[in-house]
């Protein structure tokens, strides 16, 4: 991967905004929109009510907030690895220091709770309050569940697939009830998650991180991996979810691609496929659901392939290949 910033020293410390912006890492912040949006339409079609609109905002840009302080602590404790990647350069080429990246995670955790204290029910708080603990203990020692096979699949699929879609189910104005719709995505979440850890499985072996990746290996891993999407269509079957039956069946043949390398732990480039595929999928489903989805991401997918382009000449994100 090119860049203009040197893989060699680290550059003056960024007073560019936009590096703090794009710090909280839009492109995976899509899954959160997509399955926030998700559990806010069930909750309202369950509960027989409509969309409190500006609630739903609210409680769209609360979780974002806080979403996105948990991937500036999990990019401050895998700088090392990042670096040795080639990848996630603001923090691990030091162009923002890590003390404003940990003052920025504590002024978007402030301003997270602080809206969701002002505008949006206890409930949400405490969904708050379980993913924020959750992310600490994924991202940093001496928990890190990032590390530990299983346990990084698992809290993915609680995080993403759970928390995340309850706080739209919430924040859309739904009381927690007919909730075992939901039941499918913490499959799709946890299905997806690990063909992540596949596909980074080299720059975790060269720091000696062990993911579920890592230990499943890539034939064994996309097995899983397939399986878990499997469960997805099984569960939104048996909940009566169409919009994530649909969206689990369209994703699972991109899970059956043949495996290209399954030497040693070598990065797989198949691996991407369905994750891309799957993101997609779902945010298409998101997108029907809600409308004005559609041209934001592709306002946001724009913007950062602008930022990257220009800020370190290169292309991302990338839809080819991996």
């Amino acid at each position: 991967m090119n860049s203009k910033i040197p893989n060699g020293g680290a550059p003056h410390p960024s007073t560019r905004p936009l590096d703090y912006v794009f710090l909280l890492r839009p492109m995976i912040l899509i899954p959160v929109w997509t399955f926030f949006l998700l559990g806010a339409r069930h909750g309202t079609l369950a509960a027989g009510i409509d969309i409190d609109a500006p609630r739903l905002i609210a409680g769209l840009f609360s979780f974002t907030a806080l979403l996105g302080a948990i991937y500036i602590m999990n990019q401050i404790a895998d700088r090392a690895a990042d670096l040795a990647g080639n990848k996630l350069f603001l923090l691990s080429r030091g162009i923002v220091p890590v003390r404003a990246a940990w003052i920025e995670v504590g002024a978007l955790v402030a301003v997270s709770f602080g809206v969701a204290l002002l505008l949006l029910p206890l409930a949400f708080c405490g969904i708050l309050a379980a993913s924020l603990a959750l992310g600490a203990a994924y991202s940093l020692e001496p928990v890190r569940l990032k590390r530990r096979p299983g346990l990084d699949v698992l809290a993915n699929a609680v995080g993403n697939g759970v928390l995340n879609t309850l706080a739209g189910w919430i924040a859309a104005g739904a009381p927690l009830g007919g909730w075992p719709s939901l039941a499918p995505y913490p499959f799709a979440v946890a299905s997806v998650h690990l063909a992540t850890t596949l596909a980074d499985a080299e720059a975790d072996s060269k720091m000696g991180f062990t993911t579920s990746g890592m230990a499943l290996g890539v034939s064994r891993g996309l097995f899983v991996s397939t399986a878990l999407m499997g469960g997805a269509v099984v569960a939104a079957y048996l909940a009566g979810n169409t919009v994530a039956l649909i969206a689990s069946i369209l994703s699972l043949p991109f899970f059956l691609i043949p495996v290209r390398s399954i030497t040693g732990p070598a990065r797989n480039p198949d691996a991407l496929i369905p994750v891309k595929t799957a993101t997609l999928v779902f945010s298409v489903a998101a997108g029907y659901l809600f409308p004005l989805y559609i041209p934001f991401l592709a306002a946001v997918i724009l913007l950062t392939r602008l930022y990257y382009s220009r800020r370190f000449g290169i292309n991302y994100p990338s839809f080819r290949g991996a």
